[in-house]
């Protein structure tokens, strides 16, 4: 069994599977801080951050680049979404135990930042091909739409996220050398 999952993940077919999954999966991501309370606070600087999507591309290689540029985007439509919420209460980021204080008006900052570079880097760890680049754009606008209208219910938080996917392909655009 073991040996079929690695052959399908080295397969094209297989690594857009896994990129579409691993987008599925992490769109719900960083709100695994709801389970870790007592040390997290809800909107924690660790899971509200490029750093989940890291850690399957440092711990998970043998999935292939499909599954942390999945991760990556993801991470980068939750965040877009929740960049529409006040950096007030739990709409913050939050620094983990012993702290737990919150960014405040620099929340949105961490948000858009981070929402950003994990939308470049969900293009950028792909292999390189305009195939790749549409098949993670195509999912993006998915992915967007639907947390969007399905988790979010707004159709704000699809402009946003959409914006979030374009910068992100527009920036791998713009620093591919020429």
């Amino acid at each position: 069994m073991a040996d079929l999952i690695e052959r399908l993940g080295l397969s094209g077919p297989g690594q857009a599977f896994i990129l579409f999954g691993a987008t599925a999966v992490f769109l719900a991501a960083p709100d695994i801080d709801l389970m870790l309370l007592r040390l997290l606070h809800h909107r924690s600087i660790l899971t509200h951050s490029v750093l989940l999507p890291f850690l399957v591309l440092w711990f998970l290689p043998a999935l292939g680049p499909a599954a942390a540029a999945g991760a990556f985007l993801g991470v980068a439509i939750h965040l877009s979404a929740d960049l529409l919420s006040p950096a007030r209460g739990y709409g913050q980021i939050y620094l983990p135990e012993p702290f737990q204080v919150g960014l405040g008006g620099w929340s949105h900052v961490w948000l858009l930042l981070n929402a950003l570079a994990a939308a470049w880097l969900a293009v950028a760890i792909l292999p390189v091909g305009e195939g790749w680049r549409l098949l993670a754009a195509g999912t993006g606008v998915v992915a967007a739409l639907c947390y969007g209208l399905g988790n979010e219910r707004s159709i704000m938080a699809v402009i946003v996220a959409l914006a979030v996917v374009g910068a992100g392909q527009y920036a791998y655009l713009w620093l591919q050398p020429h």
